[in-house]
């Protein structure tokens, strides 16, 4: 007996490196394949691309229910869905679901109450960029310009975030590699086809990506909740071990203050994504909205599920999470799935986090470049090369600011979602409003992302809130306090403004 032991053992390790060796390869293969469709289809968006703003920027405002769905929640499903979700979970547990699902799913209400009439006044106006909408409501370069400042400001680390994403993702598959070096591949992946085919090339890439990572979704739950004895069993493991997990409190984390919190949160600050607030342009018409609208919260409720109830089932697994819990997910999938699942889903991380970081890209390029009244001229030959430019200023990003113990969704939340809620109030304001003024919103702003800032630098209370709600509430009251005691526009201006 130990004599054929002896002599397996040779065997069993050319078997184990041949096995390895052809996992790689075939992930190699696949990696290239999926890279190669979306380099193919920024080529061939490129073509169909007309040499205006509007077309590059915008597709021309051509998408139908389809691709708009695809492209808005694409988009919105970022590094966090694949990474982030299930390390929160694994922490904190069900609690996160309910205000994920609950909160993004809400967000599709302001697909109606933003959406639809930014999707009006850009069509009737011709506006191309977020800020050109409220800075023309007072005719306010400086308004325009503070507004998108803090857009690109606070989206900025929410693009660096993908990249890292993908870093993680091509180290995961391939342990060789470096985070870094894998997230500067992405980049560059993503910098080629946006800066070939703008809008189009990032709507079209982000149907097939929408797919994949779908697909991708569901196969990691069903092989997860497979390889731990099924569903039920799982649950019910995680359950004993670590019942809290199951309660709104999470371990502590989600007190009603942080519930409600988040909740706001993703309902006002998500429209506030320029990559979300550009898409409402770009629909072909109103139908193109209210499919969106429907079928949006339907998505989400199903696709967070998974890999919230993955990162609990974690709570039990025998596996080891070193230190980092954007690694739970992965992890799972890793041990109990197959290595091809587990190469899909790797697939399909990258595209949640690809589609987002394509459309950040375009988004806050085009505002950069439209926005800034120097840039008079051949502003899609200045969007590429802003393009060019920020995608340089992420691998800067990855290589010396990241800091990996604050997490995913820990640098999210004390950055973009802050930053950006803040111009939820002014937008709605200038969108339904009559009364609100050009110093309110100014006001109102300044004294928002003042305090955004100096939360993150002075311990100041929060009663247990987010700072960013803290920030939101205020710089609501400022906006209005402002607008009562400064002049209102003449009526004539308003009527013309606000007509449908």
């Amino acid at each position: 007996m130990v004599y054929y032991a002896v002599n397996a053992f040779p065997i069993l390790i050319v078997y184990h490196i041949f096995k390895n060796l052809l996992e790689d390869r075939m992930m190699i293969i696949a990696l290239f394949i999926y890279f190669l469709l979306l380099l193919l289809i920024g080529i061939y968006a490129n073509k169909k691309t007309g040499k205006t703003p509007e077309d590059y920027f915008l597709a021309n405002r051509s998408f139908g229910p389809i691709i708009l769905f695809f492209t808005i929640a694409a988009t919105n499903f970022s590094a966090f869905t694949f990474l982030g979700f299930a390390g929160k979970a694994y922490t904190s547990g069900f609690g996160q679901y309910g205000i994920m699902a609950f909160g993004t799913g809400m967000m599709a209400i302001m697909f109606y109450v933003i959406g639809r009439k930014v999707w009006i006044l850009g069509r009737k106006r011709r506006y191309l960029t977020p800020a050109e909408l409220i800075g023309d409501r007072f005719s306010s370069p400086s308004l325009r310009m503070l507004f998108m400042l803090v857009m690109v400001a606070f989206t900025i680390p929410y693009l660096a975030i993908q990249a890292i994403g993908a870093g993680y993702i091509i180290q995961y598959i391939f342990p060789g590699i470096s985070m870094k070096f894998g997230a500067i591949l992405v980049t560059i992946i993503i910098t080629f086809y946006v800066m070939a085919g703008g809008m189009k090339a990032s709507g079209w890439t982000d149907v097939l990506q929408g797919v994949i990572m779908i697909v991708a979704m569901v196969l990691a739950f069903i092989f997860v909740a497979h390889g731990l004895g099924g569903f039920e069993v799982a649950t019910k493991n995680a359950h004993e071990a670590n019942p809290s997990l199951f309660s709104r409190p999470g371990n502590g984390f989600f007190t009603p203050q942080i519930w409600l919190s988040f909740m706001l949160l993703w309902i006002f600050c998500d429209p506030m994504f320029p990559q979300i607030f550009s898409r409402f342009y770009t629909a072909k018409s109103e139908k193109s909205l209210q499919v969106s609208m429907i079928f949006y919260p339907i998505i989400v409720s199903l696709l967070f599920f998974f890999p919230v109830i993955i990162g609990i089932w974690a709570s039990t697994a025998p596996i080891e999470i070193s230190g980092n819990e954007d690694t739970v997910l992965p992890l799972m999938v890793k041990n109990f799935a197959p290595y091809p699942v587990f190469g899909f889903v790797m697939l399909g991380a990258l595209a949640a986090l690809m589609s987002t970081a394509d459309s950040q890209l375009l988004s806050i390029s085009s505002m950069i470049s439209h926005d800034i009244p120097l840039i008079k001229r051949k502003k899609v030959i200045a969007t590429r090369i802003m393009v060019l430019l920020l995608s340089l200023f992420t691998i800067f990003f990855v290589i010396f600011s990241y800091d990996p113990t604050v997490g995913i969704m820990g640098t999210l939340v004390n950055t973009t979602f802050s930053g950006l809620i803040v111009l939820s109030p002014i937008t709605l304001a200038i969108l339904y409003w009559k009364r609100v003024t050009k110093w309110g919103c100014i006001a109102g702003i300044v004294f928002g992302e003042s305090m955004v800032f100096l939360y993150k630098y002075i311990p100041l209370p929060t009663y247990g809130f987010l700072p960013g709600i803290i920030a939101f509430l205020f710089t609501t009251i400022v906006m209005i306090f402002v607008s009562l005691f400064t002049k209102q526009q003449p009526e004539k201006i308003l009527d013309e403004y606000f007509e449908n």
